[in-house]
């Protein structure tokens, strides 16, 4: 194995047991009945600014020339952003779905997965440790994604530079990145069901264009793919 490599899957390990005291806090008081009166905050502004940002980032999955069909998937992502938002600072669906099965708990004066509050459009607003880490991995995720794209754009031969020395779908990985991170940071029903099946849908499409990618430069591409790992 790399360098390179050991030293990531030996961050990603550190970075995992760091945050998963946030990420079991978070759970709890998403799933707790008790929570339901704070997290029903209506805050619709907000739901639209989030959505309108993760949305202009889905513009690149109408673009990457023709590796991969996954531009078609394009509405399945803004559907699981749409979701997603709006439970999170709509109304979450999800809690009200399971409130009478799951154990009510009094919660803490102050939920300690709470990282800080902030104010805007004149009404406070509070951010959980996990919303923020998922933000900073989807940022990431969406830096991979862009600059696999920009490799691709146009390329008339098979690219094997840049990005694409260290992983053979880097816009994939990214698009991963971003659904994994979310799905723990604020798991619902119907985001784990669509999140689930993004990453399958992913997946397959990854191989298919393998094959694609195969038939079109041969053994070009097969030294490629025995050189640079699938994802990382």
């Amino acid at each position: 194995m790399k360098t390179y490599r050991i030293v990531l899957f030996a961050l990603a390990i550190l970075f995992i047991v760091a945050v998963a005291p946030f990420f079991e806090t978070n759970i709890s008081y998403l799933l707790n009945p008790a929570s339901l009166n704070i997290l029903a905050s209506g805050q619709w502004v907000v739901v639209l600014i989030w959505i309108g940002a993760f949305s202009v980032f889905s513009l690149f999955l109408f673009y990457p020339r023709k590796r991969g069909e996954w531009k078609k998937y394009s509405g399945v992502y803004l559907a699981y952003i749409i979701a997603l938002f709006t439970e999170m600072f709509g109304f979450p669906l999800t809690l009200y779905f399971l409130s009478t099965f799951l154990p009510s708990v009094p919660l803490p004066e102050q939920a300690v997965a709470t990282v800080f509050s902030f104010e805007f459009l004149g009404q406070e607003y509070y951010l959980l440790a996990t919303s923020l880490i998922a933000g900073i991995v989807s940022i990431i995720g969406g830096i991979i994604v862009i600059r696999g794209w920009k490799k691709i754009w146009k390329a008339d031969k098979l690219v094997t530079d840049g990005i694409y020395a260290y992983s053979r779908h880097p816009q994939y990985l990214g698009m991963g990145m971003i659904i994994v991170s979310w799905l723990f940071a604020w798991p619902t029903i119907l985001t784990a069901i669509m999140g689930v099946i993004m990453l399958i849908v992913y997946y397959r499409l990854a191989r298919t264009e393998e094959k694609e990618l195969e038939k079109e430069f041969g053994g070009k591409y097969l030294e490629y793919k025995k050189r640079v790992p699938f994802l990382m």
